[in-house]
């Protein structure tokens, strides 16, 4: 069996490393409008085919639906927080050219913290770090645009 979630007791709480995860949808560079206008925040969405890495998601994130197909969560950050850590296979910082290029299918891990709603009460996980191992390389097509401006 594969190890797809370590959760460890740090100093600052809990925090879990979610393992060999597709990272898709980054939105790390700038913080977004939240939803239906909320805060701004930083968010990526994480993805997996295998049954058995979404259950032990589950184990840690209780609002995951799983689906038979495509499992598909979307992790958030506070902009206050500042951007969340990134950092390629090595453990080397990445450059923000670097971040920008990250696309969808993207590989690797992602650190969450373990976190409780100040007036709800209600558990929550907040988006940490990314170590990016495989980069699926974005790459803009603007060509279904280039006619929008002809008369």
């Amino acid at each position: 069996m594969t190890n797809f979630v370590e959760t460890r007791d740090t100093r600052n709480g809990t925090a879990s490393l979610l393992s060999n995860v597709q990272l898709n949808w980054l939105k790390v560079i700038a913080p977004v409008p939240g939803y239906n206008g909320g805060k701004p925040q930083y968010e990526l969405q994480i993805a997996t085919q295998d049954t058995e890495q979404a259950q032990a998601w589950k184990s840690i994130m209780p609002n995951l639906r799983i689906s038979e197909d495509v499992t598909t969560f979307t992790l958030k950050r506070p902009s206050f927080l500042g951007a969340p850590a990134m950092v390629n296979a090595d453990g080397d910082i990445m450059e923000m050219s670097l971040r920008k290029t990250i696309g969808n299918g993207s590989i690797g891990d992602v650190k969450v913290s373990h976190k409780q709603h100040p007036k709800t009460g209600t558990p929550y996980v907040c988006l940490e770090a990314v170590r990016v191992t495989e980069i699926a390389t974005f790459i803009p097509d603007n060509s279904q645009y280039e006619n929008d401006f002809d008369f």
